[in-house]
């Protein structure tokens, strides 16, 4: 798994599974996304929700950085909605067994296949690039990706996602090179406006726009001044690896990029703030969001290093069966984006992931209940939350909604992890745990 050449996010296998949103303990996050490596097609959810908008705030580091809180337009999930979620709630205990479905259907992709290999995963793929046809995840007009099926309001981790998955579609030949709705005419047409798109008064992006206009989502909470720096690592993850895979594009990608020399964003601004965060911060998202930038500003480079060192030095903790962890913010989301999508990891990274994969198999053994714990908007409302494994204060297995306090219900099993330890680890445990969320 080590030899990543081609890589990047699909959206959605929203055919395979039978509902777009998540919910606690006893349903899930319908938000997929695979990726793709050397003709094996790796799973990972990252950006997408069906039924909820994207409220795309940043995780805290250790660091705060940015504050401001935007609200956009949004929308809700209607009462029938609501129902097939209580439903799925009340229907599937809290001790979640590895087969919950006791009605006859016919067997998904994922159990009817006698060994998950490449042809398995690249089924799902195909069944997942359905997502981001014209008119169902993407815009017709504009050409530019929607945060979920009813939720234009994108941001720029939204750009990130969409551009990895169009780099790996093609490399599939799940969409064709050039004609209509190709490859280079969805890249083209977001790169175009990235580089035209309204800044700020700072020249700076605004946080969300509307991907059936292209306009700003007006919000006078956030000064001019304010840029997402988890978003920003995000897009700039992908325009690296954009450029990595047709260098043609490499000149737009400065244009858009390093607003000095062309009149655009000014993201130069940040790295001062990048680099003091490095110094300290313990938080995998940081390195994650790090290592995109540093692809931009080589000044930069060794500082998601830093940060791999301040996480690996720290306090360990047990967090069940004699795993332990250190006392850092470890979650899954951006330590499985990092794995994926970045070539050249620090193979410490690895170490880190199986150590975080260990835990959740032990998790499961020594209380029969899965767990694969991300980030995504959550079953009782609409606020963001994130699931840690461990936080720096020594707290275990807990979720946080975006004022960092607790959240009460049970958590959330994200299939994007769990798709995702499955592609990396293949075992019985994560096997079957795919295989209960796809049969809900």
């Amino acid at each position: 798994m080590s030899n990543f050449q081609k890589i990047g996010i699909f959206s959605r296998l929203v055919e395979l599974l039978n509902q777009n949103k998540g919910v606690h303990a006893r349903g899930y996050n319908r938000r997929i996304k695979i990726l793709v490596t050397s003709g094996l097609i790796i799973v990972i959810l990252v950006a997408l929700f069906a039924l909820l908008p994207r409220y795309n705030q940043t995780p805290q580091m250790d660091t705060p950085v940015d504050a401001a809180s935007p609200q956009p337009s949004t929308t809700t999930s209607s009462n029938s909605d609501q129902n097939k979620i209580t439903g799925n709630m009340n229907n599937f205990l809290t001790d979640i067994k590895e087969s919950s479905d006791k009605t006859p259907r016919k067997p998904g992709v994922l159990e009817s296949a006698q060994t998950i290999n490449s042809t398995t995963w690249r089924a799902m793929a195909a069944i997942a690039w359905r997502y981001y046809q014209p008119d169902t995840g993407v815009d017709r007009n504009t050409g530019l990706p929607l945060a979920g099926v009813g939720s234009p309001c994108i941001t720029d981790w939204d750009l990130g996602a969409y551009i990895q998955a169009v780099i790996d579609a093609e490399s599939l030949g799940l969409v064709n090179r050039i004609g209509a709705w190709g490859f280079e005419e969805r890249i083209d047409k977001v790169l175009d406006w990235l580089e035209t798109r309204e800044l700020s008064g700072a020249n700076n992006p605004f946080w969300f726009y509307h991907s059936d206009t292209g306009a700003k989502v007006q919000d006078n909470s956030v000064p001019d001044e304010h840029i997402d720096i988890a978003d920003t690592g995000r897009l700039f993850v992908a325009l690296n690896n954009l450029r990595d895979y047709g260098d043609y594009y490499t000149a737009k990608i400065n244009r858009i990029v390093y607003g000095q020399n062309y009149g655009r964003t000014n993201y130069a601004n940040i790295v001062p703030t990048i680099k003091n965060l490095a110094e300290t911060d313990t938080n995998i998202y940081a390195y994650y969001i790090i290592r995109g930038i540093e692809a931009f500003y080589p000044e930069l480079t060794g500082s998601s290093r830093k940060v791999l060192d301040n996480i690996l030095s720290s306090e360990y903790i047990d967090v069940g069966g004699n795993v332990r962890l250190p006392k850092a913010r470890i979650s899954c989301e951006p330590l499985l984006c990092a794995f994926f999508e970045i070539k050249n990891n620090d193979p410490r990274l690895k170490t880190l992931l199986d150590m975080t994969y260990s835990a959740h198999e032990t998790y499961y053994n020594e209380n029969k209940k899965f767990r694969a714990f991300g980030e995504g908007p959550g079953s009782a409302s609409s606020d963001w939350q994130w699931e840690w494994i461990v936080l720096p204060d020594g707290r275990t297995w807990i979720a946080l909604n975006s004022a960092q306090e607790p959240i009460t219900l049970p958590p959330m099993i994200y299939t994007k992890i769990a798709f995702s330890f499955l592609a990396i680890y293949n075992t019985n445990y994560t096997k079957n745990m795919c295989i209960a969320l796809t049969a809900l």
